[in-house]
């Protein structure tokens, strides 16, 4: 099953075209790497896909309840809260079904006979609801995340507006990493990690279990993780099956090919 998918896309930006009929699907456990020069579109076709920008011709298909984790180059600029407010803002739900918990159990407090019975039912169903979607057990995941990308407790104290556009960049990773969406997509994400954060990302994407899009330049980074790899190129787009090293297997084949039918 899809989870996007787009048929004859074409985009331009006054008379540049910047890509043409491109027809592609994301499969539910995609891991697809994106390649191309610098401005060959690859950043304008991830926003058209995940809805962020227009384009002239084609269609795309996503889910109505898609989740999306999506982290672009360049990071939130300002906003309210400190950087750990940012990162806990992917445990929304799990907050304020804290936040009714406590009212419930507030509630079983303060009545009685069957009013305090019907308060102790949904306090019973709100607790079974949180422990299944793993609320006892966030606080430990966001910690490992946080670690993982290399923000220390020092930064998780200081206000998004203050901090780096590095930092920026690892809280909105963290964020989205935590989110569990159905697909991730990753604009460049080994930019701002050092040896040890880009490690512990491969190990992470090598145990997600849905589908994720990583735009890179880092062809090691991509032998590790992706298994398919789009070419977006000279305003067209291919889709070669493997890993970064077997894609330039192929495009050194056809290379090769083209030239001698050329002769």
């Amino acid at each position: 099953m899809a989870v996007i998918g787009a048929s004859q896309l074409s985009l331009h930006y006054a008379e540049m075209e910047i890509f043409s009929e491109v027809t592609l699907q994301v499969e539910e456990k995609a891991r697809i790497g994106v390649v191309g020069p610098n401005g060959s579109g690859k950043t304008s076709l991830i926003r058209v896909l995940l809805g962020e920008q227009d384009f002239d011709k084609g269609e795309v298909f996503r889910p109505d309840k898609l989740r999306i984790g999506y982290v672009p180059q360049t990071a939130l600029q300002s906003g309210n809260g400190t950087v750990r407010d940012q990162i806990m803002s992917a445990f929304s739900d799990l907050i304020e079904m804290e936040n009714e918990m406590a009212a419930s159990a507030l509630e079983i407090q303060n009545s009685d006979g069957e009013a305090r019975r019907q308060a102790e039912r949904k306090y019973s169903s709100l607790v079974d609801q949180y422990e299944s979607r793993g609320g006892y057990n966030y606080h430990n995941s966001m910690d490992r995340v946080v670690d993982g990308v290399g923000l220390s407790q020092e930064v998780l104290r200081t206000p998004i507006k203050d901090a780096s556009g590095g930092e920026r960049t690892r809280a909105a990773l963290a964020t989205a990493l935590l989110g569990e969406p159905d697909i991730l997509v990753l604009d460049e994400p080994t930019n701002y990690l050092d040896f040890r954060g880009l490690e512990w990302l491969e190990d992470f994407l090598s145990k997600f279990q849905n589908a994720f899009i990583a735009v890179s330049h880092d062809r090691y980074f991509l032998d590790k993780v992706a298994t398919e790899i789009w070419e977006i190129d000279l305003c067209r787009m291919k889709s070669y099956r493997g890993n970064f090293s077997k894609y330039r297997t192929l495009k050194q084949a056809e290379d090769e090919r083209a030239a001698k039918e050329y002769q």
